[in-house]
């Protein structure tokens, strides 16, 4: 419980720092000036392929493989952990999206979105299902917990930085979308120990 008013506690200063544009804003457009120096063709493209698996319909489609997965095994308590983190992160966000009605980043040639910017929601999806299925899978695995852990990792991770190489979110949008997922993430994993 201290750990979900703790990430509430934070949402609500990073928020603050948006609306008031404090130092986080300064900050959103440091980071979005400095990556002008690896934005190339290459790594746009990357950018734009990585960012293509932390999209609502992708972490459905994950959902949906991990629901089978887990009720295949007899491992059915995470099934709705997982469809809660996924969809109230959805929901949470989207509505933010248009509570907040942030403007985007100046877009880069033909890289678009038609959404406004706070929070991201790829951040929020990429934390919420990768991170909601790494623990039903590391509850399952006694040895390579370490591994279910880092891969997820290397996922939200990479899922979020395309956001920002991509010119589509500030930092302090990806940080939101990242808070939202892992409050949900908690959230559901309290249901799954209290159906344990």
């Amino acid at each position: 419980m201290i750990a979900l008013v703790a990430l509430a506690v934070v949402f609500v200063l990073v928020v603050w720092q948006v609306q008031s544009g404090g130092a986080l804003v300064h900050l959103d457009g440091i980071v979005n000036a400095g990556l002008k120096v690896i934005r190339s063709r290459t790594t746009l493209a990357a950018g734009s392929w990585i960012s293509q698996i932390g999209t609502g319909a992708a972490g459905a489609i994950v959902c949906l493989v991990a629901s089978g997965a887990l009720w295949s095994g007899g491992r059915t308590r995470w099934i709705a952990p997982i469809w809660i983190a996924f969809v109230f992160a959805q929901i949470t966000t989207w509505s933010l999206k248009f509570i907040t009605a942030r403007q985007r980043p100046d877009f880069l040639d033909g890289i678009t979105a038609g959404s406004p910017s706070f929070p991201s929601a790829h951040a929020t999806v990429s934390m919420a299902v990768y991170g909601i299925c790494a623990l039903a899978i590391a509850d399952g695995v006694v040895q390579g917990r370490a591994v279910v852990f880092a891969v997820a990792a290397v996922l939200i991770v990479s899922i979020s930085f395309s956001r920002l190489l991509l010119s589509l979110h500030y930092l302090s949008d990806v940080l939101a979308g990242a808070i939202v997922g892992l409050f949900w993430v908690l959230l559901a994993t309290k249901v799954a120990a209290a159906w344990n």
